[in-house]
């Protein structure tokens, strides 16, 4: 594939170390054709400025660090986000199904490396998935791959043998579903999905995802990690699609947005994300304003609610928080402009977006009656967020204060609030979550599955909504009827349960170094033909 020097394209960018958000989701590599960016003698380096997640690189029990992950491992297929058609990647072609949508056949590409010089083989393939299911791994994205036959039965501790992959051969496999899921393909290519070496994988045991004890197929090689204040990749020269035009990749851990860009500004670094709060400035900054590009993920932010709360636990009252909030207005001030306020949980950029809603209803009035109807006063709520959510949280405050709700708002470190919602504990939160999918069932179902909430310190608990969730994800050869129950769902969960309360379809500018020409920020990185200036 050949990448214009001149053209700078902004695709699919997932992950909360690089965008300063939850996810689930989501990331992505860069390459550049160009040179004159930081260098090391005849070195080419991209210096990336990212908070810190504190959490593992292994996708498979978090996507908090996918940005570096990403780098470093690769799914069986890939997702284009400019056609949302899923693309082979590690094998040779998309796999064959069978007539009943149950069994997929695949077939590896030839000689592809991993980072600790075995092959990729279909041992590996089978490792991988059985591990995401054994209890000790502790993964957190399992609901959506459950489906493979004897998946359940591993998580149950029935067994440790994932009977739906047969292996034929070093190359060739099959992978058998208990029933027909519509969106399979496009599962596979998310990084919950990663194959690991089987050898280095098993023996490195829980010390797998930390340090540089984390290998893969991907571009980059982990070469070095403090923990705190960088991550160094290498260009690997083995990699299946040509050795990557940069030589290194650098995280460069700066956890406070100011801090960021001032280390922009001074050539510390190369790329970063740029605060929504600190937008306006930063296009009134002729240094920075002619370096800032526009990129829209297909991510949703929204208030996160728990609703074992009392208070929560009311529909009126959720309905009536919704109701308090301007989301038009918090756009244009609090978010600079950078974000479009939400009509739905799904943004336009996925399948089942419904173009013909409006944004949520802000009416003061009205939600003051629907507390009065609830019978309840005096609520009190606390919020807990991470730095990067805080002006908006203090946005919905001052909002909610104009009902008589008071909401405590506390700034807790990434690690932490990455913990307490895992647990149970946040009683409200922002989220923002992210799809490499593109399909909103997958969006949607992926969060507020009864199952998926119950871990998210949400509980939404909808068995309408559950419902048209698994009709999707059985529903084969009907895209449109896919659609319908995709929008039917959204609609149960924001305008009619209240089990979330969508904010904004999130916008993330960044400022990319002029040095750098021909950089492409894509789903999975396409090195072939990339050569330095």
């Amino acid at each position: 594939m050949n990448i214009s020097r001149t053209a700078l394209s902004r695709r699919s960018f997932l992950g909360a170390s690089l965008m300063s958000a939850v996810a689930a989701g989501s990331a992505t590599l860069l390459t550049a054709c160009g040179n004159d960016g930081s260098s090391d003698g005849d070195k080419l380096i991209l210096k990336f400025g990212v908070n810190n997640p504190k959490v593992t690189f292994d996708t498979q029990k978090t996507s908090g660090s996918i940005g570096v992950s990403e780098a470093v491992g690769e799914s069986l297929l890939k997702l284009n986000p400019d056609t949302k058609e899923v693309e082979p990647w590690l094998t040779t072609k998309l796999p064959d199904i069978s007539d009943d949508g149950l069994t997929y056949s695949f077939e590896l590409k030839e000689g592809v490396k991993f980072h600790d010089g075995t092959t990729l083989k279909s041992s590996d393939v089978k490792y991988s998935f059985t591990r995401m299911f054994l209890p000790d791994t502790k993964a957190t994205s399992i609901d959506s791959y459950i489906y493979i036959e004897g998946a359940q039965d591993i998580v149950d501790g029935k067994t440790t043998e994932l009977s739906g992959i047969a292996i034929s051969d070093d190359r060739h496999f099959t992978i058998t579903l208990t029933q027909p899921y519509s969106t399979f393909s496009a599962l596979l290519a998310q990084f919950y999905a990663f194959i690991y070496p089987e050898k280095s994988c098993s023996e490195a045991g829980e010390k797998w995802g930390s340090d540089t004890t984390f290998y893969g197929t991907g571009p980059f090689k982990l070469v070095s990690n403090d923990n705190s204040t960088e991550v160094v990749l290498e260009a690997f020269a083995d990699y299946h699609q040509g050795k990557p035009a940069l030589d290194e990749l650098h995280f460069v851990y700066i956890d406070d947005g100011n801090t960021r860009m001032m280390n922009y500004k001074n050539g510390d670094i190369d790329l970063t994300f740029i605060n929504q709060a600190l937008m306006q400035q930063y296009k009134n900054d002729p240094a920075v304003s002619d370096q800032i590009v526009d990129y829209n993920p297909a991510s949703t932010q929204f208030v996160n609610l728990n609703l074992k709360n009392t208070y929560l636990s009311d529909v009126r009252v959720r309905q009536a928080l919704s109701l308090a909030i301007d989301r038009q207005t918090i756009c244009d001030t609090v978010l600079s402009g950078v974000a479009k306020p939400a009509t739905s949980f799904i943004p336009a950029s996925e399948t089942g977006n419904d173009s013909s809603l409006e944004v949520f209803e802000y009416n003061v009035d009205k939600a003051k009656e629907l507390l009065s109807e609830a019978g309840v006063s005096n609520i009190t709520l606390d919020a807990q967020v991470r730095a990067q959510d805080q002006n908006l949280m203090v946005a919905i405050q001052d909002a909610w204060a104009k009902i008589g709700v008071t909401l405590n708002v506390s700034v807790i470190d990434a690690g932490v609030w990455s913990d307490a919602r895992k647990n149970g504990d946040l009683q409200v939160t922002l989220v923002t979550w992210s799809t490499l999918s593109f399909q909103g069932i997958e969006h949607m179902g992926s969060y507020f599955r009864s199952d998926r909430a119950a871990l998210k310190s949400s509980f939404y608990n909808s068995e309408k909504f559950d419902a048209l969730v698994d009709a999707a994800r059985l529903t084969v050869n009907d895209p449109d009827k896919v659609i319908e129950l995709t929008k039917q769902a959204d609609a149960q969960l924001t305008r009619t349960d209240y089990g979330c309360l969508p904010i904004d379809w999130t916008q993330m500018p960044y400022a990319l170094n002029k040095k750098f020409t021909g950089l492409s920020v894509l789903v999975n990185p396409l090195f072939g033909g990339v050569k330095k200036a």
